[in-house]
């Protein structure tokens, strides 16, 4: 899944907490923030359409609606950051909607993990068949060279 934004960047927790201390920067993240989670949800829900088991598919929807929830939580803190800059409880709730985002991006990415692992199979035992046809063609080449110990007096030719 080729998602690349800043929510799933280890970043995004420093830069929203970091952003506490400076709240007119927190419009600019939370714009990118919609504007990532905005892809995500696109590229999920081609995810979940092909994830099979179909359980896996599910989760990964569910698991990217409650992200957006989260997602929706932490810019409403963030607006209400901007509004009282010196209110120390919406800072610490900022700072818990920003936790709970990153908690929260962390189970889509578990769920989109769960939904790989047949790709991964697949591409790990076609790994494993092409070591071995380069071991027979390796075997082959040595072979047909000659350099390999016949057991009986008999040519590789004959049994090729």
């Amino acid at each position: 899944m080729p998602v690349n934004f800043l929510l799933l960047s280890p970043v995004f927790f420093f830069q929203m907490t970091k952003s506490v201390t400076n709240p007119e920067e927190l419009g600019g993240l939370a714009s990118q923030m919609t504007n990532d989670y905005g892809h995500l949800a696109l590229q999920g829900r081609m995810a979940a359409a092909t994830a099979e088991p179909e359980e896996i598919g599910f989760q990964i929807r569910t698991r990217v609606q409650e992200l957006g929830h989260g997602c929706i939580f932490l810019v409403q803190k963030a607006g209400a950051l901007q509004i009282c800059p010196t209110d120390s409880y919406t800072k610490r709730e900022l700072i818990e909607c920003a936790r709970a985002v990153t908690e929260k991006v962390s189970l889509v990415l578990s769920a989109l993990q769960a939904g790989n692992k047949g790709t991964q199979a697949c591409i790990t035992a076609a790994s494993a068949v092409s070591g071995i046809i380069a071991d027979l063609d390796t075997t082959i080449m040595f072979a047909t060279a000659g350099t390999l110990n016949a057991e009986n007096n008999e040519s590789f030719a004959d049994h090729r």
